[in-house]
């Protein structure tokens, strides 16, 4: 007979996340990785309120309906919100961890200018 799973309680793995990606994406197989730098609001030693960078790594993993939109529109600099569950898991003997995107919203990206061929000759 199979073993009776224990009732655990009610339980929450979500995050939300808004900031800017501080690197290009790293694709590694059919996963993304990425880091989105925050700001956490807290007090110094000396009872200051002060703004931390707080850097937060983020995955997109296979299947996934987001990894098609890192692939074509997320890059240095780009701001995002992003809903994620947390997953740890072992590689090799070392803990691994990362936010698992589930959902995407686009914000501000840099200014790239327009391409190099489109821009016309300047009259004589």
């Amino acid at each position: 007979m199979a073993e009776k799973k224990t009732w655990k309680g009610i339980q929450v793995n979500h995050s939300q996340f808004q900031g800017e990606i501080t690197a290009d994406p790293v694709f590694n197989g059919d996963y993304a990785f990425m880091t989105l730098r925050t700001m956490v609001v807290q007090r110094d030693a000396n009872g200051q309120i002060v703004e931390l960078d707080q850097d937060v790594p983020l995955m997109v993993e296979p299947g996934s309906p987001n990894l098609k939109v890192v692939q074509s529109y997320v890059k240095a600099g780009r701001k995002l919100m992003a809903w994620c569950h947390y997953k740890s898991w072992d590689s090799g003997g070392a803990l691994q961890h990362a936010f698992v995107v589930r959902k995407l919203d686009l914000g501000d990206k840099p200014y790239e200018g327009p391409p190099a061929e489109s821009t016309p000759p300047l009259p004589a």
